[in-house]
């Protein structure tokens, strides 16, 4: 009779130790996730938290094509590019890393995006937005990250996380539209076209090295559009023409930025590092809308009437009558629908299987 009872003892102790085992399993193994660092055209929500900052998509009409229609901290009215990109992979969508929400479950299940408004290689880039997250500093958030999910799950199962995941960089236009095109700015009478990009370009360097000895080893760097096309630019010329001199700037970024990617994914310990661009489809958008399902390319949806530029998109806006007619949504960022168009054609280049099953909903 007491060997049964020893026995039952030992059975519920063994089940107990089980359950154990398989719960701590279950919270420390991470999925395959994703850690984004860009400006607006990915910000997800961090610039909503930061409250003394002009660069916010906090007031309607922004998000009114995302899931509730109300703002959620996209510079568009539905996904961005990284959204749609991250969808078609089959990758979770990451949240802000700001978001209230966030600890170490939502991070080995989803990752973390610490894209920022106005943010950009540089750090004196877009100071007159008084907040934002530079790729440094966003850099540097990922590093508290890191010490917290060791902390939270273990060595061990954090450095799995972050040596499995995939990285997204993608900076650069702030760089150029709110800081040497604008005279306010001492980069802009330091420094030719030429030397800024070089100077662009290697502090952008030195930051894929920090990431990669912070165990990045999947990581896509976007390049630039043709941001002289944007309405912003268009509307401070006298034609309302491209400002070929800016697209001439976003070209020269991305050929070097992409040969430095590449001399990168080629020296640095097992890394797989390469350069994603839509420059010459988007461009095409722009020339001629109307071959790719839309009629407009050079106003935004959503404006003041012809009160411009008003920079950012607010609830006394006029919206356009249909959205999906628009390639671009505010003063600087692109539709919804032109931002599915974009990610396709980045995946296309990349040479990546978009499988039917991923969803583009938002």
């Amino acid at each position: 009779m007491a060997c049964k009872k020893q026995k039952s003892k030992l059975m519920a102790f063994s089940l107990a130790m089980v359950v154990v085992v398989v719960l701590l399993l279950g919270r420390c193994r991470g999925d395959v996730v994703q850690f984004i660092f860009g400006d607006s055209l990915s910000d997800v929500g961090n610039n909503d938290y930061l409250t003394k900052s002009l660069a916010r998509a906090a007031l309607p009409w922004y998000g009114i094509d995302f899931d509730t229609g109300m703002p959620n901290g996209r510079f568009c009215n539905g996904r961005t590019v990284a959204d749609i990109v991250g969808d078609k992979m089959g990758l979770p969508r990451p949240p802000a890393f700001l978001d209230p929400s966030l600890d170490e479950n939502v991070i080995l299940k989803r990752g973390v995006n610490f894209a920022s408004g106005g943010g950009g290689i540089l750090n004196e880039t877009s100071s007159l937005f008084i907040q934002r997250f530079s790729l440094y500093k966003q850099i540097e958030l990922f590093q508290g990250t890191q010490e917290f999910m060791r902390r939270k799950v273990g060595k061990a199962a954090a450095d799995k996380l972050f040596g499995e995941a995939y990285y997204v960089v993608a900076m650069g236009a702030n760089d150029f539209i709110n800081n040497y095109l604008l005279p306010v700015y001492s980069d802009s009478w330091t420094y030719n076209g030429d030397a800024f990009v070089r100077y662009m370009v290697t502090t952008l360097e030195a930051q894929l090295r920090l990431l990669h000895s912070l165990g990045a080893r999947r990581l896509t760097f976007f390049g630039l559009g043709p941001m002289g096309c944007i309405p912003l630019q268009r509307i401070l010329t006298s034609t309302g023409a491209c400002q070929e001199p800016t697209n001439a700037l976003a070209r020269s970024f991305n050929e070097q930025a992409g040969a430095a990617v590449a001399r990168l994914s080629s020296s640095l310990a097992n890394a797989t590092f390469r350069f994603g661009e839509a420059y010459d489809y988007f461009q095409d958008i722009i020339d001629r809308p109307a071959a790719h399902g839309f009629n407009n390319s050079r106003a935004p949806c959503c404006s003041l009437g012809r009160v411009r530029p008003t920079l950012t998109c607010t609830p006394l806006s006029t919206l356009c009558k249909d959205r999906s007619q628009y390639v671009f949504w505010d003063e600087y960022h692109p539709t919804d629908r032109a931002n599915e168009l974009i990610a396709l054609e980045t995946l296309r280049k990349l040479n990546i299987t978009v499988s039917a099953n991923n969803s583009t909903s938002t």
